[in-house]
């Protein structure tokens, strides 16, 4: 009779762990993720490096097609010299696919941007992205980052 006890236990118990995590997807989340990643773009916007290093996440991953994975310091690199090189005085984000998962929201949508070089004609680009942020102390940051350039048309 234990023995049958500690089985049906074992397995209220299992049961319930091994379901599927509840997607909520609140106001209050949907618009503090919304706010960091208008920081990020503004700090792209005004070439302010140290404002968009602040919205990136420790352990960032940058996942990009075709390039081995980059790393935090991969990353921070990328950064700066990005901000050295180009000016963007364009970058329209549109937003196809949200939600929160606990701790991490993910956002999927498509990028249009001009980056301007210090020397050199405008570059326009455009394609996918998706961004998973990261609950952290302080805010969300960006955990990790993929993108996809569509073909010039």
């Amino acid at each position: 009779m234990k023995l049958i006890a500690a089985c049906v236990l074992i397995v209220a118990l299992a049961v319930p762990a091994c379901r599927r995590g509840a997607v909520v997807d609140s106001a209050a989340d949907r618009d503090a993720v919304n706010a960091a990643l208008e920081q990020y773009r503004q700090a792209w916007l005004k070439g302010d490096t140290a404002m968009a290093l602040h919205q990136l996440s420790g352990g960032i991953r940058f996942l990009f097609p075709g390039s081995p994975d980059m790393d935090s310091a991969a990353v921070h690199a990328l950064v700066i010299e990005e901000m050295a090189t180009y000016r963007i005085p364009s970058l329209t984000l549109t937003r196809a696919e949200f939600f929160v998962a606990g701790d991490h929201a993910v956002d999927v949508g498509t990028y249009d941007e001009i980056q301007a070089p210090k020397t050199g004609a405008p570059i326009h680009g455009t394609g996918r992205y998706m961004t998973v942020w990261r609950r952290e102390p302080g805010g969300w940051r960006i955990w990790r980052f993929m993108l996809n350039e569509l073909p010039k048309r």
